[in-house]
């Protein structure tokens, strides 16, 4: 292969792959193209039973674009903290709750290390913007986040 022929497929090459890399960028690396919940809408977006769901102070679930964590013990709407689990930096799920931090922590799959606090507000970048809160509603051992 003659060096020209080399050099100008080797750039191509190269432009193809940044374009498919920013392309990825772009989706945010959650892998689903539907958007998150809307807060504060009517309509349940997660229902969990009490006994069973979140019994400890740290747990959490992530589902169905919701993290909700369980921050104090009793069974009332103040005792959890429900929040947008689309990381506001990339647009991927948020990863984990950190019981040791008390940090909500955006390590995977974008791994850029961006951290929130339990209510939404960004404790570490790169994110700059807040997660979005839902409403919480407790009745007896059963728990409603819309």
């Amino acid at each position: 292969m003659e060096r020209r022929a080399f050099v100008s497929n080797l750039g191509l090459t190269f432009a193809l792959a940044c374009t498919a890399g920013l392309a990825a960028c772009s989706k945010g690396g959650g892998g689903s193209d539907t958007p998150p919940p809307t807060p504060g809408g009517g309509s349940a977006k997660l229902t969990l039973n009490l006994v069973s769901d979140l019994p400890n102070v740290g747990d959490f679930k992530i589902e169905n674009g919701v993290i909700i964590i369980r921050t104090a013990t009793g069974n009332t709407a103040a005792s959890f903290s429900a929040l947008s689990s689309t990381c506001t930096h990339q647009g991927c799920t948020v990863a984990t709750f950190n019981n040791t931090s008390k940090l909500i922590e955006c390590n995977a799959p974008c791994g850029h290390g961006s951290r929130y606090t339990t209510s939404g507000a960004v404790n570490t970048g790169p994110a700059t913007a807040a997660l979005a809160a839902y409403t919480i509603k407790v009745d007896g051992n059963s728990l409603t986040v819309s």
